[in-house]
């Protein structure tokens, strides 16, 4: 079996929300930012077109444009949200980074991870695997996940094309963003297609080139 990736282009501040699936019909949601109804109905139509089961939902790290979705898909579906335990305090502070940024959000709707992530644990999508990768640097908690047998990575904000997350927001730090992308990305083999958490695709070789640390 192999996986496939669909991206969603959700809220003001245009996140990649990623369905993973395969032939097994199941699939875990990466990063829901739907926001409103008609963003909520584009995500839930292509998972009843393509039948799909969905069976958790996947953060890459707590911001908030990547957490908009959590309580409307979790209530839809009824399957946890999976997050680092680092970033726990994201969703105690999602209602002021909303307001910040103008968004409409209700405090009282915050869905709080049920489980937690950890590096190098194994997902599993029917019998395919996403290896949890432990990224902090852009956010506390961040992860990217990786599927090595078909050498991609979703790598949420800490590596984008062309470009590297942000680090002056709370959490943040570009000494350990060097260091996840240099010493855990960087790793990975060249051709690896990275799926950011804004903007379009790139892969490990094409930013190595480019970045220096």
């Amino acid at each position: 079996t192999m996986l496939n990736i669909e991206c969603f282009v959700f809220n003001q501040i245009s996140v990649n929300t990623f369905i993973i699936y395969n032939e097994s019909k199941d699939c875990m949601i990466v990063d829901p930012g739907n926001c409103n109804l008609r963003e909520d109905n584009k995500l839930f139509d292509f998972i009843s077109d393509f039948q799909l089961n969905p069976i958790m939902i996947l953060n890459t790290h707590g911001h908030i444009d990547h957490i908009l979705g959590n309580r409307s898909v979790a209530d839809k579906y009824q399957i946890p949200l999976a997050a680092h335990p680092d970033g726990n305090e994201y969703y105690k502070t999602a209602f002021a980074y909303a307001s910040a940024f103008g968004m409409n959000y209700n405090a009282d709707e915050t869905l709080y991870p049920s489980a937690d992530l950890y590096d190098n644990q194994i997902l599993k999508i029917g019998d395919d695997e996403l290896k949890v990768i432990f990224t902090p640097g852009h956010a506390k908690g961040s992860c990217c996940f990786y599927c090595e047998k078909q050498a991609f990575v979703v790598t949420g904000d800490t590596l984008f094309c062309r470009g590297i997350g942000r680090t002056d927001l709370p959490g943040g730090s570009y000494g350990e963003l060097a260091n996840s992308i240099k010493n855990k990305l960087f790793k990975l083999p060249k051709e690896t297609v990275c799926f950011c958490g804004h903007g379009p695709e790139t892969t490990i070789g094409d930013e190595m080139r480019i970045l220096e640390f």
